[in-house]
């Protein structure tokens, strides 16, 4: 589906029912009976940070009555970890160290021959994969590090929330927004009547090539009816306030000064597309492989170091204490901008809230930082051996997929870990870049 296809604004959707032009609607009702017919669609968001985290300020798990509690690095999600499973045991097919968020998404070393795997996701549902990045990176530095692939293209993630804005959820206070609102063609699709339907059935029988879409579309549509008790709201009505976004305007994403206002204001914008039905899939890239943001920028965690390294690399107890404090930031802003969002009657299915019905996966490219290993093994830490795993985290429900066990230990690659996902939103496939890929039936509920 071409982009001006997904960008139909409501005044251009009245039109075409008013003059039987089907089409254009048939395309765009496609992506959304198609997602799931009988409740609200489940959510995909994508959390990339780099550099792996330092183990023993991960664990304790499941310590002094908490999952979260006693984790240094990962407390910040403790007022959701009902909703948290910590995956511990992955490793990297077939990819070392700094493969970065190409072999992650993929899951093969330099990308493979395939593409992510949330662009394969958005595909298959009819729907954009977009992907937002805080990469406060030198404009010197070259990009095949953080680059991902989309349509068999490597692709840049866009630096500005500002920027990014209008192709996830467009001006809400406009009469005539151009971007896809998801829930207001739900509304009009529930609206139609069975006349109706067959009108537009009629009026694209001349489209011979989408005939076969089309009609499933327009059956899917007749699902949607006979399952649906009410019309479903629109999450995003009226003026949208979205206050870290609008502090980007105007700034440089290239300064590793700002990246503190790029985070939050990339997790307020991908919150809220969710929460309104305008985007299904997002992935946000934080940081990239060899990142040398010093951590000290204005909001941040106060340490006046470079991201990878000497933080990353520390083998010193202090340096690694160091490290954990700035990756638990990380978490503390997902936890503040993003999740606390959608931790609320969701408007697609108010019964749950928009965060059970959403799978947030966050991922790393590498398992122990100083050590440069992307599997799971025992490491050296101060003097005594440790248990170190690729880090892979999930929190959300994914709309009743996942088991909530709070600490899920396996032995599988991490490919597996992509299927995992793909079935949590309900696409089919037994391989991944043409190797065998089966999900994790522990996460299963």
């Amino acid at each position: 589906m071409t982009k001006t296809a997904h960008r139909l604004s409501r005044r251009v959707l009245l039109k075409a029912l008013g003059l039987g032009v089907a089409a254009p609607l048939a395309l765009q009702m496609a992506s959304l009976s198609e997602a799931q017919a009988d409740g609200a669609p489940v959510r995909l968001f994508i959390f990339f940070l780099p550099h792996g985290f330092p183990v023993e300020h991960v664990e304790p798990l499941g310590s002094g009555g908490s999952l979260l509690g006693a984790s240094t690095v990962l407390a910040p999600l403790q007022a959701y970890e009902d909703q948290v499973n910590v995956i511990r045991g992955l490793h990297m097919n077939g990819a070392t160290n700094h493969e970065a968020v190409r072999a992650v998404l993929t899951g093969f070393g330099g990308g493979g021959d395939g593409d992510s795997i949330d662009y394969q996701i958005a595909q298959s549902l009819s729907v954009e994969a977009h992907c937002l990045g805080a990469l406060p990176y030198d404009t010197w530095f070259g990009t095949s590090s953080f680059l991902i692939k989309h349509g068999g293209s490597w692709v840049r993630a866009t630096e500005s929330p500002f920027e990014a804005r209008k192709a996830l959820i467009g001006d809400t206070g406009s009469s005539e927004p151009d971007y896809v609102d998801e829930s207001a063609f739900r509304q009009r699709a529930l609206a139609m009547t069975e006349a109706e339907l067959e009108t537009l059935h009629d009026a694209v029988t001349h489209v011979s090539s989408e005939q076969t879409k089309l009609t499933d579309h327009l059956n899917a549509v007749r699902e949607l009816k006979a399952n649906a008790a009410t019309t479903l709201p629109n999450g995003c009505d009226g003026e949208l306030s979205l206050p870290a976004v609008d502090a980007t305007e105007e700034i440089d994403v290239f300064d590793h000064a700002n990246l503190g206002r790029l985070v939050d204001g990339h997790l307020e914008l991908a919150a809220h597309a969710i929460l309104c039905g305008t985007a299904r899939v997002i992935t946000m890239q934080n940081l990239w492989v060899n990142a040398n943001v010093n951590m000290a920028f204005a909001g941040g965690p106060g340490i006046a170091k470079s991201h990878h390294d000497p933080l990353s690399h520390s083998y010193d107890t202090t340096g690694r204490a160091e490290f954990a404090q700035a990756q638990a930031w990380f978490y503390e802003r997902l936890a503040t901008k993003f999740l606390s969002v959608l931790d609320q009657p969701d408007p697609f299915d108010p019964a749950t809230t928009a965060l059970d019905n959403t799978l947030v996966y966050v991922c790393s490219e590498i398992s122990d930082g100083a050590h440069h290993n992307s599997d799971s093994k025992k490491i050296w830490v101060n003097g005594q051996e440790t248990d170190s795993y690729l880090p892979a985290i999930t929190i959300g429900g994914a709309g009743g997929y996942l088991a909530q066990k709070g600490i899920v230990d396996v032995d599988r690659s991490h490919l597996d870990m992509l299927a995992t996902i793909r079935q949590a939103m309900g696409v089919d496939g037994t391989t991944i870049g043409g190797a065998t890929a089966t999900p994790i039936g522990e996460l299963e509920a």
